[in-house]
């Protein structure tokens, strides 16, 4: 906030459309060159630009259920999607039989670790046998750092070893800026993250998100207590849910994947709480729903909502 304040006087000059000091702060971060580096308006802007730059006569394979923003974003490129559906019996796991689909066939797969809604990571393993295939893959990572394990892939030995690889980062998601609108991506193929780049428009990070994304990477500690209040709070709502008899699925972030033959999400309506409906997503259907793990008082009174609806 104090950075956005100071970058407020100096919002009648243009952004650096490069947001060169911005890269070079990341690239030291994520211990990989400036180059490979390519900021956007949040992560959403990069999932659409990833799409505009990859080959119209292709169809493209969607890990799911997971995001519909990438369906979104491959439609407006005119891009067909397919979709591998997870398997509930394997709790919507990424599992080896992922390998096993002729990859020839698709220009790119999406994927994302830890997956949205079911907030389960994928096999260390696994990502490098998709990416051996020699596939374009989009590894969506926005909401890595706020899991216990955040280092769970070493992403400069992924983008030296993986030019087919593009990850994707969000300040939104790890620093509470969904307001700013800041995202990145890194990939050693620089002739398609010039493509990329080609497809997002000029001065698209203001100078007050590049301001307020070189200050958040200096906050390590902050997100370090944060994460340890959600692991904390996670663990305990996943108990009390599933002695209300919930299903919980065990994710990893900073939401959890709910299943039950309630009505939960028009419950909570009537009591002035808002969960996600995931009805709509590929691969799920009714009695689906995602929640938020938000502070321990919130938490305390989405958790009272719920007793007084299911006794």
């Amino acid at each position: 906030v104090d950075a956005l304040k100071k970058a407020a006087e100096t919002c009648a000059a243009y952004p650096d459309p490069y947001c060169t000091a911005l890269r070079d702060g990341i690239a030291s971060v994520e211990r990989v060159p400036a180059q490979t580096i390519l900021c956007g308006n949040g992560a959403a802007e990069l999932i659409y630009a990833f799409a505009y730059a990859l080959p119209k006569e292709k169809t493209a394979l969607i890990v799911s259920p997971t995001f519909c923003e990438y369906e979104t974003a491959l439609c407006a490129a005119g891009i067909e999607a397919d979709h591998y559906v997870l398997k509930q019996s394997d709790g919507f796991r990424v599992t080896e039989e992922l390998l096993q689909t002729d990859l020839t066939r698709y220009g790119a797969v999406f994927l994302c670790s830890p997956n949205n809604p079911t907030g389960i990571t994928v096999d260390c393993g696994i990502i490098h046998r998709l990416l051996q295939t020699g596939v374009c893959v989009l590894l969506d990572l926005t909401f890595l750092d706020l899991t216990e394990t955040p280092d769970k892939y070493v992403i400069p030995r992924l983008i030296s070893a993986y030019p087919n690889l593009t990850v994707l980062r969000a300040f939104t998601k790890s620093y509470a800026m969904a307001g700013v609108r800041l995202g990145y991506v890194l990939c050693g193929d620089e002739a398609f993250l010039q493509r990329m780049s080609e497809k997002t428009q000029c001065w698209n990070v203001s100078s007050l998100a590049q301001a307020a994304g070189a200050a958040a990477l200096g906050c390590g500690e902050w997100l370090a207590a944060s994460v340890k209040t959600i692991s904390s709070e996670r663990e305990r709502l996943m108990s009390e849910l599933q002695r209300l008899g919930i299903f919980v699925f065990p994710g990893e972030a900073n939401y959890l994947l709910l299943y039950s033959e309630k009505d939960l999400y028009g419950d909570m309506l009537e009591r002035g709480i808002l969960l996600r409906d995931c009805s709509n997503y590929v691969g799920l259907g009714k009695g689906f729903v995602r929640i938020a793990v938000r502070s321990h008082a919130e938490n305390d009174a989405l958790l009272a909502a719920l007793r007084e609806a299911l006794r």
